[in-house]
């Protein structure tokens, strides 16, 4: 889950003197303990091949708090993404009773897609169909992954009169069933009233994207802001007028579809370029797509044949940064890849949920470190810089023994979160696609990983002046 950036202790590091090789008197300040106070720091930089191949990952977490996305897109060399999403529905207001005479006149859907994702502009106004149905089971934690959501937790059957058709941006009606329209009238002031008992009785909306026909590549991502999306319940019910006579009026009650949290079900195609050696390309897919990935038990091997080639095992090591960079080349279509690729990407840590296959990607605690190289692209240097100090230091103090996969570096999207006290979080895009062409491991600018550092004897060995 995301680190909050005010509650995290800076990692401690040497201070900017060690950015060019030089021996200097330790400040008694820096190290907070772990380097003698008459030491003598010796500082110095070191630069690797990256140790990377291209790996996807099955099952990730689909929850967030921003879009549903929903649409399949095809491409010739990623293959095909598809996402559908769920989300609640919630009424507007708590004190909604429909009466002992309420009569159904008809309920209608408005979804609002405020922004699209696509790669030619041909595919901006196609077809598209989707189903709704209704979901039968509630959006708790078991459904938090992005294959969560199978047949089994919805009703087969669509809630909407026909399979709608939605060609872009804007806003597209939906007519809904009168089965579906006649539970929302069945609700009682009761469930209006507790939140829990709403969500009991009608747990949530699942939009499907039909798949496409053949494999040509095109189609179009779409995505809907959570809280723009209305159901308008239109009835018919006795109101008692002040003078004690009745009427009886035609009135609409009001829900938001897509309130507080979506669960986009998303899967791609690109594990077909999973590659354990690859060559001049790396592949970065947002979502389930291939990644870059950096094994820990790889990382350590590099740096322990490093610390004894340089005959540093009776030295003391603390790191001032460890940079990640992966080049890329210059693009032909600028305005393409300005729309493909990530603004940001960064490293994440897997950890497994309840079963190994059920996964959360967590971006590393170096993210609330970092004020220079926190993924961002740099288009001037065609180069994405990542800072993860502290995890190679972690590594650097690890016995080979002990290092595991869950220390592996998974390269993704990033997303910074602002909340509305101004605290930043940092955590998994999963809410948006992406992709970009990497340098891989043979190019003439490859992923190196960059280290400055200091070192100075342990007190006691050979070594030590």
């Amino acid at each position: 889950m995301p680190y909050n950036k005010t509650a995290l202790a800076v990692l401690m590091i040497l201070t900017a003197a060690l950015t060019a090789v030089s021996c200097v008197d330790n400040n008694r300040n820096m190290g907070e303990g772990l380097i003698p106070g008459s030491a003598i720091i010796t500082v110095g930089t070191k630069t690797f091949d990256l140790p990377v191949t291209n790996r996807a990952i099955d099952s990730l977490q689909s929850s967030n708090n921003y879009n549903m996305l929903v649409g399949t897109m095809t491409d010739d060399v990623f293959g095909t993404v598809t996402a559908n999403s769920a989300s609640f529905i919630l009424p507007y207001s708590d004190s909604t009773d429909f009466g002992d005479t309420r009569e159904l006149i008809g309920a209608y859907m408005t979804l609002t897609i405020d922004s699209t994702y696509y790669l030619d502009p041909s595919q901006q106004g196609i077809h598209q169909r989707i189903r709704i149905y209704k979901l039968t089971v509630p959006m708790d934690s078991a459904l938090q992954f992005c294959n969560s959501i199978t047949p089994d937790c919805y009703d087969p059957v669509p809630v909407t009169v026909s399979d709608p058709v939605i060609y872009g941006m804007g806003e597209i009606r939906v007519d809904l069933t009168d089965e579906f329209a006649s539970e929302l009238l069945a609700l009682n002031l009761e469930d209006f009233q507790d939140v829990d008992k709403f969500i009991e009785k009608i747990p949530g909306l699942y939009i499907a994207t039909e798949k496409p026909a053949g494999s040509a590549s095109g189609g179009r991502l779409n995505y809907l802001s959570l809280g723009y999306s209305t159901i308008n319940l239109d009835y018919r019910t006795d109101v008692t007028r002040n003078d004690g006579t009745v009427e009886r009026v035609d009135t609409t009650e009001a829900f938001v579809f897509g309130y507080t949290t979506a669960l986009n079900n998303y899967s791609t195609t690109s594990s077909a370029l999973e590659s354990e050696t690859p060559g001049d390309i790396l592949y970065l897919e947002g979502l389930t797509g291939v990644k870059p990935h950096i094994s820990a038990r790889a990382l350590k091997e590099m740096l322990d044949v490093w610390i004894a080639e340089e005959q540093l095992e009776n030295d003391v090591l603390i790191l001032s940064r460890a940079e990640l960079r992966f080049p890329f080349e210059k693009p032909e279509d600028y305005t393409r890849f300005d729309k493909e690729h990530p603004a940001t990407i960064y490293a994440f840590t897997s950890t497994p949920w309840a079963t190994d296959t059920l996964r959360f990607l967590n971006p590393l605690r170096d993210a609330y470190f970092s004020t220079t190289s926190l993924g961002d692209i740099d288009r001037a240097n065609l180069v994405y810089s990542l800072d993860v100090t502290s995890h190679v230091q972690m590594l650097l103090q690890t016995p080979a023994e002990e290092v595991n996969e869950s220390m592996d570096l998974w390269i993704a999207p990033l997303l910074e979160i602002t909340n509305s006290y101004g605290e930043i979080f940092y955590d998994l895009d999963n809410g948006s696609y992406n992709k970009i062409i990497l340098n891989g491991p043979t190019a003439e600018r490859h992923p190196t990983l960059t280290l400055t550092f200091g070192k100075t004897p342990i007190p006691g060995t050979k070594t030590e002046n």
